[in-house]
């Protein structure tokens, strides 16, 4: 489908922002599959900063249930629905010191928070972790006092208690996210983040633009 950390990310993400038309790319690929396609040779990086060094890769199975859903690729909305300078279009539903956060409804369209939902099932089910049906949804975006101010990520929780736990109280023992990379010229990348506190355990992937995916890492090493 054609849609639009590391050290360097920070200084690059402004730039990348100014690329206002990524947002809007609404249409796939005519090869898109509902799930990512497996790339032939998988970049791995390092455990991010902000998950503990002694977590583990998880062992994964095939997933079966995830393959039923049928996502859509595309819609009339665009993605995002953010003004010039990619905020959210809508009033701050809770803030902290590095993070302000958006409820999904009114700022991600609905086929994409469809298509998210579905390719986070995909990996939830590699590492049996619960499905969710993306109603429980957040956005945050960095302040300038975040380690990558501007990013935005989406949120995906099984439960509103889980997302009231998570987002005020900061009690997050699974965690599900999809931080959004903007490429100058090759659209939005989705690079999910799983992690289970209990378990010890953290997944990692990254979807391209146009599906491909890198599995055991983020989209940050990916071109």
């Amino acid at each position: 489908m054609d849609m639009r950390f590391s050290h360097h990310f920070i200084a690059l993400w402004i730039g990348l922002f100014l690329v206002s038309g990524a947002w809007a790319q609404d249409k796939p690929a005519p090869n898109y599959k509902p799930y990512p396609e497996k790339a032939s040779k998988a970049q791995v990086e390092k455990v991010p900063e902000e998950a503990a060094p002694s977590f583990s890769k998880p062992m994964k199975k095939e997933p079966q249930m995830a393959l039923k859903a049928r996502p859509p690729t595309s819609g009339k909305e665009p993605m995002l629905n953010l003004n010039e300078q990619n905020v959210p279009l809508k009033e701050i539903m809770h803030q902290t010191s590095k993070l302000d956060f958006y409820d999904c409804d009114g700022v991600v369209a609905p086929w994409f928070r469809q298509l998210l939902s579905a390719e986070m099932n995909y990996f939830a089910e590699m590492v049996e972790m619960p499905f969710v049906k993306g109603e429980f949804c957040v956005v945050s975006m960095g302040t300038s006092r975040s380690l990558a101010p501007g990013r935005l990520s989406i949120h995906l929780y099984p439960s509103r208690v889980a997302m009231q736990e998570c987002v005020v109280r900061e009690r997050c023992p699974a965690f599900r996210s999809v931080n959004l990379l903007p490429r100058t010229g090759n659209g939005v990348y989705r690079s999910y983040f799983l992690s289970d506190m209990d378990r010890k355990m953290i997944a990692q992937h990254c979807v391209t633009s146009k599906g491909k995916w890198h599995p055991d890492t983020t989209c940050y090493t990916v071109d």
